[in-house]
């Protein structure tokens, strides 16, 4: 008896060890199956969260600007940077700017070629004719340096240098003029019908200055090309001239201005004598009827 119950036990005990192996197995499966569709079921959720497709043009500033850093500016300075040479209209997306910001099409060239060699050329010709003529003094003999320095003396030895100056252009203009002389010894020495052009060659005070270095400095600016003159060819101090010759400065001259001492002549052209003409006709009418006036009233 005891042995038979023995092996029953003994049974009994196997049968309890496979059911309770059958139920941690199938605890084990259903866990499994369960980890396994919790896992599927998450990636479907993920993916079609994710998944949807948006054209990049449809991307508010919001979300560009929860972009990474770099890429969010990368962005921003591509579509914010103004061009300063070209005006664009940009084709393709968004993502496109970034990836492929050389896709763009030009409409207009707002920046006009202008062409600055012909005015460029004529100011370069201009300050070359300039140098050189301040690069080339005039040239002459020592003889005629010497005549110039004494006459410029004589003639204006109390004016200031600009005085001076005007004196030695005078000179000039005359030798560039066909009705006198060519060289500044013969224009100082000219006699005019037995009339000395330059009464400093009458007096003979021509050979008696000592030259400053006031006058030297004069001379040397106008023959390096300081010119005050207004193309003068004649002047006269009337302080210190004779009447008659007062008179034909005044009546076959033009003047032209007056500086120190001296005033400055030149040659009337046609419509000066026209209007010093018509002005003498007006001033002659005038004096007419003052007169008639003057019988009248008598």
């Amino acid at each position: 008896m005891k042995v038979e119950k023995g092996l029953q036990d003994s049974r009994k005990n196997r049968i309890t060890h496979q059911g309770d192996a059958v139920r941690s197995f199938m605890l084990i499966t259903v866990c499994a199956f369960a980890a396994v569709i919790i896992a599927i079921g998450s990636k479907v959720l993920d993916n079609s969260e994710n998944g949807k497709v948006y054209a990049a043009e449809s991307i508010s500033d919001k979300e560009q600007d929860s972009l990474p850093t770099g890429i969010a500016g990368v962005v921003t300075g591509v579509r914010d940077t103004a061009s300063t040479e070209k005006s664009i209209n940009r084709i393709g997306t968004s993502c496109e700017e970034v990836m492929v910001g050389q896709r763009v099409r030009k409409v207009d060239d707002s920046v006009t070629d202008f062409d600055i060699s012909s005015s460029m050329e004529s100011r370069v010709n201009e300050f070359d004719e300039k140098s050189v003529a301040l690069a080339t003094p005039t040239i002459m003999s020592d003889a005629d340096y010497d005549t110039l320095l004494r006459i410029v003396e004589a003639e204006a030895g109390t004016e200031d240098v600009k005085g001076r100056v005007l004196i030695a252009n005078v000179i000039m203009n005359r030798i560039k003029n066909e009705e006198f002389p060519d060289t500044v010894t013969e224009v100082v020495w000219d006699y005019s019908n037995g009339v000395p052009q330059f009464s400093p060659t009458y007096d003979g005070t021509i050979s008696e200055v000592t030259v400053s270095d006031k006058t030297k400095e004069a001379v040397k600016l106008a023959l390096e090309g300081t010119d005050y003159s207004q193309g003068a060819l004649f002047f006269i101090q009337k302080s210190a001239a004779e009447e008659h010759n007062v008179s034909w400065f005044e009546k076959d001259l033009k003047k032209l201005f007056k500086h120190g001492v001296h005033e400055f002549y030149t040659y009337p052209n046609e419509d000066d004598i026209k209007e010093k003409s018509e002005k003498k006709e007006a001033e002659a009418r005038e004096e007419n009827v003052v007169q008639m006036v003057k019988n009248d009233i008598n």
